[in-house]
């Protein structure tokens, strides 16, 4: 029993270290009446993964009947956790104190990739930095006090296969003792520049919980994009599952960046929006749009052009009106041409931009009352005054998976005002 003691107390402390508290089935406080028990001193090894050996050890002093001090220490490549203990017996008292506690990242990832439970999800991942551990409390009458945390400082995450990186990137998981006690670890999370091969992003920041059940509860996220801010309202991620399910609500994100996201439509946006939507993500199938609502943000104008697309618009309306068929051969005596023609035409060739009025975009993957799962409402007018063309105005429906509203769907209601 007593082996099983201390074995149990060093690793709790190497997993209250790496934010993991809970994961032993242990706490200090069903520990510590066995550990003060000790004298002299046990040591083992522990193999959390192939090929990375660590070795633990405790030791104490023989006892004096007042104080007593011992030293837990994990040890082994790339990493180091030694804390420092004191027994009072006389107030029944134990004190400890985390003197030395890093782990290297960057030579631990690769063998942390090899188990089976997290291949898939660190495939391909490097990183920079170290995670620092700190702490010190003590525990009397069943009371526990003090804090621990694990701090990763300035890190860089990428992976060059999926064309992302982290940089800047700032975790710290612990807190107070009694909290982490009950298993419940507070997490703060902020990440400097965030690149990827679409887009970039800033200054995101995300506090929550992990919790004993292997959940991460989320209580805020906010991140810089494209000119505005995005903010999630809470929401439960499951550790065990690896699902993320968010609602996201958008203020005055720019359009400008958010283009690469219909490089077939649209070669040039200004403007901004507003709007929420929902975002799923599991390892199988990547992102998922959800149900959402996006609008445009009245503060500046909108400006849209359109990728070149010979007939988009003009196919819809006739280059002449024929005002006499019956005449035959002379009837192209009594035919004008639309004066609206060209200017529809520098639209659809991307010539010509849009100044929009409005803009909605509605998205219910499930389909609404009238099957569609996407749906795009535009009212515009050239950007050139004097234009033959008053208004443009046109309705896009997309009936099937989301995907397919970024390359617009096409089966469009089209309308145009003349002066």
């Amino acid at each position: 029993m007593k082996a099983r003691a201390a074995t149990a107390f060093v690793f709790v402390m190497l997993l209250w270290g790496m934010g993991l508290t809970g994961a032993s089935g242990a706490g200090l406080t069903e520990l510590a009446p066995w550990l003060v028990r000790f004298t002299g001193g046990l040591k083992g090894v522990y193999t959390p993964v192939e090929g990375r050996p660590l070795a633990w050890s405790l030791a104490w002093s023989p006892s004096d009947g007042t104080v007593r001090k011992g030293e837990v220490a994990v040890t082994g490549a790339d990493l180091a956790l030694r804390v420092v203990l004191d027994f009072d017996a006389a107030d029944n008292r134990l004190s400890w104190r985390v003197v030395e506690g890093r782990v290297d990242l960057a030579a631990w990832l690769p063998e942390l990739a090899t188990r089976p439970e997290l291949a898939e999800m660190l495939k391909g991942m490097t990183v920079t930095g170290a995670l620092v551990i700190t702490g010190e409390g003590t525990v009397k009458d069943d009371v526990v006090t003090g804090e621990l945390s694990a701090t990763w400082a300035e890190g860089k995450l990428s992976n060059a296969e999926q064309g992302w990186s982290l940089e800047g990137v700032s975790i710290r998981a612990g807190g107070d003792m009694a909290e982490l006690e009950k298993g419940r670890v507070p997490v703060e999370v902020e990440v400097r520049t965030i690149s990827t091969g679409r887009f970039g992003a800033r200054n995101f920041s995300a506090k929550g919980r992990l919790t004993e059940e292997d959940n991460v509860e989320v209580q805020s996220v906010r991140i810089e994009i494209a000119g505005g801010e995005v903010m999630a309202e809470p929401f439960t991620v499951s550790l065990e599952s690896q699902k993320v399910g968010v609602i996201l609500v958008m203020s005055r994100v720019g359009l400008q960046d958010l283009i690469v996201f219909v490089p077939t439509t649209l070669s040039e946006a200004r403007g901004r929006i507003n709007g929420k939507l929902r975002l799923d993500w599991n390892p199988v199938d990547g992102v998922q749009i959800g149900v959402g609502e996006l609008s445009l943000d009245k503060s500046e104008p909108t400006l849209l052009r359109l990728v070149s697309t010979p007939g988009f618009l003009t196919e819809q309306v006739p280059a002449r009106f024929v005002l006499a068929p019956w005449l035959g051969p002379l009837k192209g005596l009594f035919s004008p041409k639309n004066p609206s023609y060209p200017t529809l035409q520098e639209i659809e060739l991307g010539k010509l931009g849009l100044r929009v009025d409005a803009l909605e975009v509605r998205l219910n993957p499930d389909g609404d009352e009238k099957g569609r799962s996407a749906s795009v409402h535009i009212r515009a007018r050239p950007e050139r005054e004097g234009s033959a063309v008053r208004e443009v105005t046109f309705q896009v429906n997309v009936a099937g998976p989301l995907a397919e509203v970024l390359r617009m769907g096409m089966q469009q209601n089209l309308s145009i005002q003349t002066h």
